[in-house]
């Protein structure tokens, strides 16, 4: 099927049951001992029934077992020896009896993992488009709720420094305000980790009743978010304790964002955005030299 199963199966994970999970977190943490399995030997593992199974991998999209197996042979001779090795080291849930050590182990482990799959989880195709969206764009407005919007934050500090028309707003009602006056000539990007954050959802639904694009970046293909946005980049994710999901999500949302920003960079107006970047470092050197005076 062409598509890395491994991180397919985090990124679907929350659209999993309780025990379709069950069948997840075995093969994410036994990946080489599985590809032996037949249908039968994995179900008695996992302590299930083999139409448990069938219907885990019709989630993955995926008819036959045989296939599902062929695609995970497939993507463990990809990886290097080392990580084929040692599965467990990608994603690592912390647990409350870890020691320092260990958990900070663990977070940098998370932490590499979440950007080494990346390169396997982000379309090129939707790179193009997104960036094509931007790129036309009279006026950008940026918005996520909760921790998203501290990403939200970063990339509209980044935009515009470079001299975009762009708008963010934290106060989840002035932003609701701003979604309802954008254009059919604008556009929104919308960020959150889950999908579902009523704030960002309804920002989406105002801006469309106005010809508005959506891009959204979420983590879960499920999400109500990536069923209303026009164009959507998924963020891999890994449910755990202790939040290293957000963990991952924050990380890859800010790699997507800066992959978009350096990319409009690279092709705008070379001298426009120049100027505005020399403008703004001007500006804040300013605030600096006055600070430091006092």
């Amino acid at each position: 099927m062409g598509k890395d199963l491994f991180t397919e199966i985090r990124v679907k994970y929350n659209t999993l049951s309780k025990n379709q999970k069950l069948v997840a977190n075995y093969i994410l943490e036994n990946r080489n001992k599985c590809v032996r399995m037949t249908l039968s030997e994995l179900g008695k593992e996992c302590s299930l029934s083999e139409t448990t199974i069938i219907r885990f991998i019709n989630k993955l999209d995926y008819t036959s077992y045989q296939d599902f197996r062929l695609d995970m042979a497939q993507d463990l001779s990809r990886q290097d020896v080392a990580e084929s090795e040692e599965p467990e080291k990608d994603y690592q849930d912390i647990k409350s009896d870890d020691s320092i050590v260990e958990v900070k182990q663990k977070v940098i482990s998370i932490a590499s993992s979440a950007i080494r799959d990346i390169s396997k989880l982000v379309d090129l195709d939707k790179i193009t488009a997104a960036t094509n969206l931007i790129e036309k764009a009279h006026r950008i407005m940026f918005f996520g709720a909760g921790g998203s919007g501290v990403i939200a934050t970063d990339v509209y500090h980044k935009f515009l420094r470079s001299g975009k028309n762009v708008i963010n707003e934290s106060n989840s009602h002035i932003a609701l305000i701003h979604a309802s006056q954008l254009t059919a000539d604008d556009l929104l990007i919308l960020i959150s980790h889950e999908g579902e954050s009523k704030e960002v959802l309804e920002c989406g639904r105002l801006a469309q009743k106005k010809g508005t694009k959506v891009l959204g970046i979420t983590s879960y293909m499920n999400s109500d978010l990536a069923k209303l946005a026009d164009l959507c980049i998924f963020s891999s994710t890994n449910d755990s304790a202790y939040y290293t999901d957000a963990l991952v999500s924050r990380l890859v949302q800010l790699v997507i964002m800066d992959m978009l920003f350096i990319i409009i960079s690279t092709r705008a107006d070379e001298g426009h955005a120049l100027k505005a970047m020399e403008a703004s470092r001007l500006a804040t050197m300013e605030m600096k030299i006055h600070n430091d005076g006092e």
